[in-house]
């Protein structure tokens, strides 16, 4: 993103970049910019956020 953001990233491979994610556990689901509600891939072990300057 131009100006910085978050690298979203699932057992390790790269899923989004956004400026704001938001996970539910209990529905297992996760947000990206406060759009639509994605289900977590299956076999999901590791979810990484890392925060990528502007």
């Amino acid at each position: 993103m131009a100006d910085g953001g978050f690298l979203v990233k699932f057992n390790g491979k790269e899923v989004e970049r956004c400026y704001a994610v938001a996970f539910d556990y209990d529905e297992w689901q996760y947000m990206i910019n406060g759009l639509e509600k994605k289900d977590l891939p299956a076999g999901t072990r590791t979810i990484t956020v890392e925060i990528e300057p502007g």
